[in-house]
């Protein structure tokens, strides 16, 4: 047929196409895949004509295939460059660390070598073998092979060897008789310590480190913290201490301070020191008349008062003097005192008088009130230069607490009494710390002058240094420092205490102030062995929130007291336990009634209490507590007490509750 041929042909064109046509889109593929893997055409695809270019579908499975690959060989070459790093790092750090070796051992090597010559010079001078000492070099090279990293070796410290009594007793002697041979020749000005220095260089642990479980109890039971205690306890002839509880810490001794003021004042002044007061003129005495001055110059003694003045005014009698026409001149330039600041901000108390060279009745002016008819009545037993009292009391049923105002005008100081006054108050009297005390002198003066003298004082007051024309016309002395000590200690009388401590800075500092005194009690203590870095000294009475000292060496001191040769005077001059002065109400019915010897003080937030006891096993022990709380004052009293009763049974009482 005639049809055949071309339905042949076309037939044949059609299966060309449909069989060429998958080739040529497998090639395609091809290319695509090699382009998007970066891997290049392959060679059989390169010769090939070229593809009309068409949209190429892919299943998502083929997009996700390839975004793989394309993340394998983006993590391949992040690898080889992190490695390359980590290589070119340990090349560099192993230089460095070589290089560091190098120094140490160079740092070494200088250190050894400063040594050497170090022993070198402190001992004697010896031959060296030429060998001896190695080169340089070979020693760092040594160095590095042994130890590339040198480290400083650690020093080695010996343990102190601990020495019974009877083995420093017998150095001390062996050293004495060196002395005495001359073997042993000692500088003019280096002053021989005392036998006892040795002994108290052992520092042995105490016997109980913790405060007893029964005192913890008595502070815990008044809700008082232990942690603000510092207690001490030491047999006086045994270098261990019985009882050490944070004894190494300063607090604020408040009066036990005055007995550290009290043993210096024994030391640089003496028991027999007495208290100069001298009278000058520098006028003529015609017929029993002075015409001119009456000069009064004082010397700080702690307790000048009326019986001591009449003495005066009957030894300027003697001298045959009854009127004086002129002034009476008061010199108190012994003493220099700047205007200080009242303790506590109460400026006419009693306890915060101030110290004076001319200091009079200790300062203090006396007031009695009583009712007398319908009307109050104001009497004074101190009379004063320049005091008015102003009486506006009014008298009542009930009432006995008057109101005491104080002001100065015009050179006058006036005392206002107002108020209401009963007579079922009878006789009351009232303390002030109001005048200067060559006022209060100048006063009593005039008010003795014709009982006592038998003349005429017609004279004005004024105060200044003593003439240097002035003729000295009598001298009298206060009692000794072994009478006085008593009243300052037992009683804890502060301007006494202060006047000490000026008194000692005028005669062994050369100035009569504060800073004079405790810089010769602190140069005395080292005198004596007594190092207290931390004690700090303001007024001597200890009426301070500055002054300072711990507990242990408040025990040194009381040990080195016992030692002395004032240790009668200064024990007598000590508070007894259940007795007399402050411990008079204290301790009363116990064993240690008249077998305690203390000192105590008082402020807000402090209390303390220091001295020795006598204990039950014959055996004599100091202690010291120092107690700073808010709580000390009002709650952990008896709680020391506990502890001095305790001390008094040598520890014996729950010794397994104390902890060693």
């Amino acid at each position: 047929m005639n049809f055949e041929k071309p339905l042949l042909i076309m037939t044949g064109s059609v299966l060309s196409v449909l069989l060429t046509a998958p080739l040529q889109a497998a090639e395609k593929v091809q290319k695509i895949d090699a382009i998007w893997n970066s891997v290049g055409v392959p060679a059989s695809a390169k010769n090939t004509k070229a593809v009309p270019t068409t949209f190429v579908k892919y299943t998502k499975k083929q997009y996700h295939a390839r975004y793989q690959n394309e993340q394998a060989l983006k993590k391949k070459r992040e690898f080889a460059v992190a490695k390359k790093k980590q290589v070119v790092q340990k090349a560099v750090s192993k230089k460095s660390l070589s290089t560091l070796d190098r120094q140490r051992a160079a740092w070494k090597a200088k250190w050894e070598a400063q040594q050497r010559s170090k022993n070198i010079a402190q001992a004697k001078p010896q031959r060296v073998a030429p060998k001896a000492v190695a080169p340089a070099r070979k020693q760092v090279a040594a160095v590095q092979q042994t130890n590339p990293v040198w480290k400083k070796p650690a020093v080695q410290s010996k343990p102190p060897v601990q020495l019974t009594r009877a083995q420093y007793q017998q150095r001390w002697k062996q050293a004495q008789l060196k002395k005495q041979q001359g073997r042993t020749a000692q500088p003019a000005h280096v002053a021989a310590k005392p036998a006892y220095a040795a002994f108290r260089k052992n520092n042995q642990k105490a016997a109980y480190q913790q405060l007893p479980m029964e005192i913890v109890a008595k502070l815990r039971a008044t809700k008082t913290s232990p942690h603000g205690v510092s207690a001490y306890a030491q047999d006086v002839n045994s270098p261990r201490p019985l009882l050490a509880y944070q004894e190494n810490t300063a607090r604020v001794p408040a009066s036990v301070m005055k007995i550290i003021t009290g043993y210096a004042a024994l030391g640089t002044l003496g028991p027999n020191y007495r208290w100069p007061l001298d009278v000058f003129t520098n006028g003529r005495v015609q017929n029993g008349t002075l015409q001119g001055d009456l000069i009064i110059k004082g010397y700080g003694s702690p307790e000048f008062k009326s019986t001591d003045l009449r003495k005066v005014l009957q030894g300027i009698r003697q001298k045959g003097i009854r009127n004086v026409n002129g002034r009476v001149v008061f010199d108190s330039s012994y003493f220099n005192i700047p205007n200080q600041y009242a303790f506590d901000g109460k400026t006419q108390s009693k306890y915060n008088a101030q110290p004076d060279a001319l200091l009079f009745n200790e300062r203090v002016n006396t007031f009695q009130v009583r009712t007398v008819g319908k009307r109050v009545h104001i009497t004074t037993t101190t009379p004063t230069h320049n005091l008015r009292i102003v009486n506006r009391m009014r008298k009542s049923k009930r009432g006995c607490r008057p109101r005491i105002g104080v002001s100065k005008r015009a050179g006058q100081t006036i005392v206002t009494f107002s108020g209401r006054f009963s007579r079922r108050c009878g006789t009351r009297s009232y303390s002030r710390v109001i005048s200067r005390p060559a006022e209060m002198i100048y006063g009593s003066m005039q008010a003795m002058w014709k009982r006592d003298v038998g003349g005429n004082l017609n004279t004005r007051f004024a105060m200044g240094p003593a003439p240097t024309n002035a003729k000295p016309l009598l001298r009298t002395y206060s009692r000794t420092l072994a009478e006085i000590l008593p009243t300052i200690i037992k009683k804890s009388n502060n301007v006494m205490a202060r006047q000490l401590l000026l008194t000692i800075g005028a005669k062994k500092g050369g100035q009569g102030t504060q800073r004079a005194g405790a810089n010769a009690i602190g140069q005395w203590l080292a005198s004596r062995g007594l190092h207290f870095p931390e004690l700090r000294i303001e007024n001597g009475s200890g009426l301070s929130r500055t002054a300072r000292i711990s507990a242990a060496h408040v025990g040194d001191l009381l040990v080195d007291a016992y030692r002395s040769p004032f240790r009668n005077v200064f024990m007598r001059s000590l508070a007894v336990a259940g007795v007399d002065g402050t411990m008079k109400r204290r301790l009363r019915g116990t064993q240690v009634r008249g077998k305690g010897f203390f000192k105590t003080g008082t402020l807000r937030d402090v209390r303390s209490i220091a001295g020795y006891v006598k204990a039950a096993n014959g055996k004599t022990y100091v202690m010291a507590i120092l107690h700073n709380d808010p709580r000390a004052r009002k709650r952990s009293l008896r709680a020391h007490d506990k502890l001095i009763e305790w001390v008094y049974a040598g520890g014996r009482s729950n010794r397994q509750l104390a902890l060693r």
